[in-house]
């Protein structure tokens, strides 16, 4: 039977109603395909039409109560879906819609108008005119301008670097529903055509096979399609900014430059620069000293804006943020030209630090707010990694250690190896960072080495992942108790054994002190965490009873904030200025309180009034 009649979204529908025991309100059908109520009255009128010259009685659509499928026709429909060589409906969440609108304006070689837009996301009108309210607001903050003329239609206007950059960004998510066949409209988008993708695919892994290396996950296919866009587009791209004659002698650009000769040196240059800043470790060709004063400024927004939404004050705040001021002084250029450096770690930072990742995306918004860039999930995932390392620098005892940490993955996975490592025991000493070759200067005051790499050194070894593991603290952990500095007593002699023995000679209140002392020798963890413990102030450590009331509704969000602070303000622990402060902290900064469904943690910095 041919489908030749109906789009894939009918043909969903269709199954839709065939599987359904249950009349179906044309709300319920709207909602599920994320349509609205006159595209599904359309969809159905179609579906109709089809369903007449396959001789299968009309589903009728009762004005009330809604559309029901009879078990006959129930039955000849499933037999004739059964035919169809249609793929699954896909149904686009309203990000996927905005992303795809948005790569189509940037790539797009001829006029476009809203009737194109609203067919490649299959949706209405009405529900276009929509989306593109938000689609301005998005490219707005990256200094696009979405402009309309009657004969012209929709045209970007704005710098070609910024939008080849924005375009990357939100290409990048598409990849799998490209890959998966999952867009029923795949042949309209103007940014992709397979012919031509798979060949400039087939020559960016021929760069990769000469060159010896491995790019990220996605970066070719995302190259490849830029390229395509590049061909179909007239446009100068500026590259004052770049020293052009470093770029010209590398082993990228004479690729480049003999397998994609149809394009101008300038285009050459500008993939030449992906192809070099897709490698994690890279100089940075980009000189952007005179930024450094603005990027200080911008990093320490960033910083400020982190701790007031985890609640914190970094002990060593300056130092952090000339740590991400430097590093946004070698990712600029990156993110002004879309460049797409991924990190490996990014997989293990968002399972094993979500919580953390998840701040850090709130609070990198002042970044795109400032730089006017996309700011990619991978960058904000080095980000993380140098907050990260800054969180457990407080609660130690003396460090008596010495430990050397060799991690050549560079300063943002040592920043966090760093952290994780000093908060694993309080008699840990990092004497430095090094590559593989700066452990010799060490080696004789260190008692052992941890290592994210396989090393041959004459002490003794621990090697770690990046992202340290239950297992990677245990085995350290093993370590410092054999160390002749920590040492448990052998043959057989158990803390119980000693102290049993003890018990006869001391008073038991010299016990007790005796007691302790002697756990943190035979188990350092132990120590570690009550010293945590003991000098870390919880929620549930100052939420008693008589500091909690329950109101059942309030008529706004700072009277709330007023009443639940109530109980500190009669006991004097903070006074008035920190109700105004936590009150105009939200009309600065936002909702940053809430986090949670429901939840809203209002607080201020101690400063404030505590």
């Amino acid at each position: 039977m041919s489908f030749w009649q109906l789009d894939s979204r009918c043909v969903a529908i269709l199954r839709y109603l065939a599987d359904s025991e249950d009349t179906l309100s044309i709300q319920e059908i709207s909602r599920f395909f994320n349509v609205s109520v006159r595209s599904v009255y359309y969809d159905l009128n179609k579906i109709n039409d089809w369903l007449l010259t396959q001789y299968v009685s009309a589903i009728l659509v009762e004005r009330n109560r809604g559309v029901y499928v009879t078990k006959i026709q129930s039955e000849k429909i499933k037999d004739l879906l059964k035919s169809s060589e249609n793929t699954a409906y896909y149904v686009l969440s309203p990000k996927e819609r905005h992303r795809i609108q948005i790569c189509a304006l940037l790539s797009s070689g001829h006029t476009i108008f809203v009737e194109h837009l609203s067919h490649l996301c299959s949706i209405s009108r009405n529900t276009m005119f929509n989306d593109l309210k938000i689609v301005r607001e998005k490219l707005a903050r990256y200094g696009l301008n979405l402009t309309f003329e009657t004969q012209k239609g929709y045209e970007v206007k704005g710098a070609i670097f910024q939008q080849r950059a924005v375009f990357l960004y939100y290409f990048s998510p598409l990849i799998s529903l490209l890959e998966n066949n999952q867009l029923s409209t795949l042949d309209a988008l103007p940014f992709y055509n397979r012919e031509s993708i798979d060949h400039y695919v087939k020559i960016l892994q021929n760069i990769e096979n000469q060159l010896d290396t491995t790019y990220v996950e996605g970066m070719i296919l995302s190259l490849a399609t830029l390229i395509y866009v590049i061909t179909k587009r007239n446009g100068h791209i500026d590259l004052s900014d770049i020293d052009a004659k470093d770029i010209l002698q590398t082993k990228e650009f004479q690729m480049v430059e003999s397998l994609l000769s149809e394009l101008p040196e300038y285009e050459q240059i500008y993939i030449a620069m992906h192809l070099l800043g897709s490698r994690v470790q890279i100089n940075t060709i980009y000189d952007a000293k005179n930024e450094k004063p603005f990027l200080y400024t911008v990093a320490s927004q960033l910083v400020k804006e982190f701790e007031i939404l985890a609640c914190l004050e970094f002990d060593d705040r300056d130092q952090l943020i000339s740590l991400i001021a430097n590093h946004l002084s070698m990712s600029i250029y990156r993110y002004k030209f879309g460049i797409q450096i991924g990190n490996p770690l990014m997989a293990d930072i968002m399972a094993s630090y979500s919580d953390l990742f998840e701040l850090t995306v709130k609070a990198s918004k002042v970044l795109k707010d400032s730089l006017k860039m996309p700011i990619p999930d991978f960058e904000i995932a080095y980000i993380t990694m140098h907050l990260g390392g800054y969180l457990h620098k407080k609660n130690h005892l003396q460090r008596n250690f010495q430990v050397l940490i060799v991690c050549p993955n560079g300063i943002s996975t040592a920043s966090i190896l760093r952290g994780e490592i000093e908060a694993l025991h309080p008699n840990l000493k990092i004497m430095a960072i090094v590559g593989i070759d700066g452990m010799k200067p060490y080696l004789d005051e260190c008692d052992f080495i941890i290592s994210t790499v396989d090393l041959n050194a004459p002490i003794p070894v621990i090697k770690v992942k990046p992202i340290i593991t239950e297992d990677d603290r245990l085995r350290i952990l093993s370590r410092i108790v054999k160390n002749d500095q920590v040492k448990k007593i052998q043959n057989g002699i158990t803390l119980d054994t000693v102290l049993g023995i003890v018990s006869n000679y001391v008073t038991s209140d010299s016990y007790e002190k005796v007691k302790k002392d002697l756990s943190q020798l035979f188990n350092p963890t132990h120590s570690c965490e009550n010293n945590i413990k003991e000098n870390s102030i919880r929620l549930v450590d100052v939420l008693f009873e008589h500091r909690i009331k329950i109101v059942d509704r309030m008529d706004s969000w700072e009277n709330a904030i007023t009443v639940a602070t109530q109980p500190l303000l009669l006991e004097n622990t903070v006074d008035t200025s920190y109700v105004e402060a936590m009150i105009a902290g939200v009309h600065r900064y936002g909702p940053y309180i809430v986090i949670g469904e429901d939840v809203a943690l209002a607080h201020a910095l101690p400063q404030d009034g505590v």
